[in-house]
């Protein structure tokens, strides 16, 4: 088979396009064969490439990137699952799905309805678990309230619009470029503000004064300040990565500033939940996937040849992705 394998660390150019082995399944392990139709690109897949995970969780190399996707079934391997069963899959590390075949643990995939746009449920796994995850599980938002979306046109920004809009929640959405923007509201967001603005004062004027119920930031930085001053009494930030980094913020002393609101903040990280309480994640990606068969949610998503995952991870890393990436192996 064909797979993107990663010798070296480094730059894009480091990732490989070339024969390999067919994985071997693990009988008493419940692993099955899956044909993946999509392999979606993540940024977690740009830093590995490059060797920059944290202590203890850089994998071995040779290695095969992916922790996410979509397939077909072609060896159930004594297990319940079925040959020819479309499946979508949320994995860890070492998923391995930039490749035309990936083993994967049988209790761990999402079973498809075969109507499914295989390349639609395959740019869904993280990036709607975790919006889902946020709004249902964390939040546990209430319809009605203000929800306020950083990088609103990113893979879960745009899941979030989504999936917000179908909870019946008010969405504001934040992004650092006009034509974002503009597309914020075509995604359904009911404002959409451009980050490098007033934007606080002008959350405060859209919630008449309230604030916000729900901010939904990746960033991190130094954004602590200003989510705090529009955030709604009993409101509730939610931190899920962090690209503007650390920042420099004393985060208690900015919290207590607003202690009258009672603030909650919380940090979401998938794998946390993954690995301690999979059923959480199962039965959520259930909901979504029923979402999508009857038209509540329908990904943004873009595709490239396998074969050019070097292309692909420049793409991302440089901001140009709408929505999620997916890279196609030699389906059909």
């Amino acid at each position: 088979m064909k797979a993107i394998i990663i010798e070296k660390t480094g730059g894009s150019n480091v990732l490989e396009y070339k024969e390999t082995d067919k994985p071997q399944l693990a009988e008493a392990e419940g692993q099955v064969l899956v044909k993946v139709a999509a392999a979606p690109v993540n940024f977690i897949d740009t830093i590995i490439r490059e060797g920059n995970m944290p202590p203890g969780m850089m994998p071995e190399l040779p290695f095969i990137s992916g922790v996410e996707g979509s397939g077909i079934v072609v060896d159930a391997n004594n297990t319940e699952l079925k040959e020819g069963q479309k499946v979508a899959y949320l994995g860890p590390i070492g998923a391995s799905t930039y490749a035309d075949y990936t083993a994967i643990d049988a209790d761990k995939l999402i079973v498809l309805d075969d109507s499914v746009d295989i390349h639609e449920a395959g740019a869904m796994p993280v990036t709607y678990f975790t919006a889902y995850h946020m709004l249902h599980n964390v939040v546990r938002a209430e319809e009605g309230k203000f929800a306020l979306v950083y990088a609103s046109t990113g893979g879960v920004g745009t899941a979030l619009i989504q999936l917000a809009k179908a909870a019946g929640l008010k969405v504001i959405a934040l992004d650092r470029k006009d034509g974002k923007v503009e597309q914020a509201l075509k995604l359904g967001a009911d404002y959409a503000l451009n980050s490098t603005g007033e934007w606080v004062e002008q959350v405060k004027e859209i919630t008449d004064g309230k604030g916000v119920n729900y901010i939904f930031n990746p960033v991190a930085g130094d954004t602590a300040a200003q989510d705090l001053e529009v955030l709604a009494t009993l409101g509730h930030i939610v931190v899920f990565g962090f690209l503007g980094g650390v920042g420099e913020t004393n985060l208690k002393a900015e919290a207590i500033k607003h202690f009258s609101k009672a603030p909650t903040i919380s940090y979401s990280e998938i794998y946390a939940t993954y690995f301690s309480n999979f059923d959480l994640v199962k039965v959520s990606l259930e909901n979504v996937y029923q979402m999508l068969a009857e038209g509540k949610v329908k990904p943004i998503y873009s595709t490239m040849p396998l074969s050019q995952a070097a292309q692909a991870h420049d793409d991302i890393e440089s901001g140009k992705v709408m929505g999620k990436l997916i890279l196609t192996p030699m389906y059909s």
